[in-house]
This record gives structure tokens, sequence and C-alpha cells, in this order.
């Protein structure tokens, strides 16, 4: 079975990815990121469905149950953005968009001409509000619950729902093994630049660095809220504060910058650090265990 959804998943994937090798860094890379996660879903019902004939939702982790850690998975990545910023600010030197003016002034540089005017109209308009940090993460934290969230699951159900029920062993030897797997499917998009375009190289050694250090992270998501929907809540907001820690980071290099960057997975450290803290002090301990099972 794992050879089926492997087949179906990175080779449908693959093909995505090398069919559109030249749009990965312009308009329409966005687009192609949403169809590049769908080989997932389909091979992950595709298995699970028609071929094991076998109930899809409960052993894939889709449980609707709200828990605290919903709110968990929905809040971290506010976390993980602030101290991405402050990793760029300190590790590579990059100045910190915390107020209007430099926020507008980064806003204009990436402006054609042509466009300043309009821009400058818009402004003097409907000037933006300080803390311009606050606004900015404000506003993405809804995408987080929903459209995004949704986005996320097409491929959690892949990661954290199908290889977290098939892979055998306990929680890091699962994080790693799902880790890796993650970065061996997005590696071809981000070879042709997608999240680095101008990097490819360093990125692919940034992005394998993310998977493997938010992937014990998603493990503890899964097992202590007992479904994958946290942890697509978890991605997706990730996802939704993109722009923000972009525009925070504005210095940043590619490769540096949160949440793909390296500031953003030394961020991720330290949230797994809190979480195995806080794993310590729980009733059934899942990290220095090593049990990796579902709540």
């Amino acid at each position: 079975m794992f050879a089926i959804w492997f087949a179906v998943a990175f080779g449908g994937s693959a093909g995505i990815a090398f069919a559109f090798a030249d749009g990965w860094t312009g308009e329409y890379a966005r687009m192609l990121s949403v169809l590049h996660m769908a080989p997932v879903l389909l091979a992950t019902l595709l298995v699970q469905g028609p071929i094991l004939k076998g109930a899809v939702l409960a052993p894939l982790g889709l449980k609707l149950m709200i828990n605290r850690w919903w709110l968990v998975a929905w809040l971290a990545p506010v976390v993980v953005l602030v101290l991405g910023v402050l990793f760029a600010w300190v590790f590579f030197g990059v100045d910190p968009v915390l107020d209007v003016d430099s926020y507008l002034a980064h806003k204009r540089a990436l402006m054609a001409p042509e466009h300043l005017e309009t821009f400058d109209q818009l402004v003097r308009e409907n000037p933006p509000s300080e803390p311009i940090w606050f606004w900015l993460v404000v506003q993405g934290l809804p995408a987080g619950l929903t459209i995004n969230s949704l986005v996320a699951l097409s491929t959690e159900l892949g990661f954290r729902g199908f290889l977290f029920r098939e892979i055998r062993g306990g929680f890091w030897r699962r994080s790693l093994l799902i880790g890796l797997a993650e970065t061996a499917w997005i590696a071809p998009p981000v070879a042709f630049g997608l999240g680095f375009p101008n990097h490819p190289g360093l990125g692919l050694v940034a992005m394998l660095l993310f998977c493997v250090v938010i992937s014990p992270v998603c493990v503890v998501l899964r097992v202590r809220a007992d479904s994958t929907m946290a942890v697509a809540i978890f991605r997706g907001t990730l996802l939704a504060l993109m722009l923000p820690a972009a525009e925070l980071a504005f210095d940043a290099a590619d490769w540096q910058r949160p949440f793909y960057g390296l500031a953003g997975s030394a961020a991720l450290l330290v949230l797994l650090a809190l979480l195995a803290l806080h794993d310590r002090r729980a009733a059934q301990p899942l990290l220095s265990s090593g049990s990796a099972s579902s709540a």
C-alpha cells in the first residue's frame, strides 16, 4: 500500500513540478503550489478508500472534536513569527520593520515607478495603523482557521495522517522519517525557485532543515489534539502569516527569513523546546518516552 501511495503522491507531484518548471517563481507560483498538493490528497484517499476499502476519516486522524490544542495550533505560528523576525535581526543583521514609515518605505521600494503615485494616494486615503506588526498579524490569522487550513489539510492527511499511521517506531523516528518524506516531496519545486528564487541551492538546504524541525512539532500537535485538523490549522496559519513574515524581515535573504529560511527553523526549534517542557509535565509524556501513539 505504501508503494502505491508513494507512486501516486510523489510521482504526481514531481510530474507537476517538472511540467511547470518555469512557473515556480512567477505570478502563478501560489496556484501551482496548491496544484502540487493535489496528488498527495489523491493518493491518500485512493489508498485508504477504494484500495483498502476502509473508513477514511478516523484512520487518517480527521477528527473534529475541538480542544485546547486547536488553539495552540492556531496561535503558535504567531510565536514562530515573532521569534523568526527576532532571529533574522540577531543572526543576520536584518532591520525589522516595526513602524509604519519603514513599512511604507519598503513597500515603495518594491513598486514600479509608474505605480508610486497611485500607491501614495491610497496611503493618504487609508493610512496604515500603528503598531503595523500587530495589524499584519491580525489580518492573517482568520485565513489560518478557514481556507488555508483546508489547503494544508490536503497534504496533512497524507503526512500526518497516512504516513503517521504507516511508519513504525517511536516519536523521534516517526517525526524524522515524515520530515524527510516531506522534504523529498517539496524539493523539486524548491529546486526550480519556489520560495527561494534567488538562492535555490541554499533553499534546498533551508527547506530540509525546516521540514525536519517542523515535523516533530506537527506530530506533537497531531497526538495531543488527536486530529490532523489541528496540524492543518498550524500549517495553514503559517501560510497565512508568510506575507507578514516577509514584510517584517524585509531585508533578509530568502534563505534567511521566516518561515522557511534559517531564522524560521531556529524559531521552530524554540517552539519545539517549549513543547518539550510541557511534555515533561504531562501525565503521558510523548517526547521523552519515544511513543507517538495517537491520544
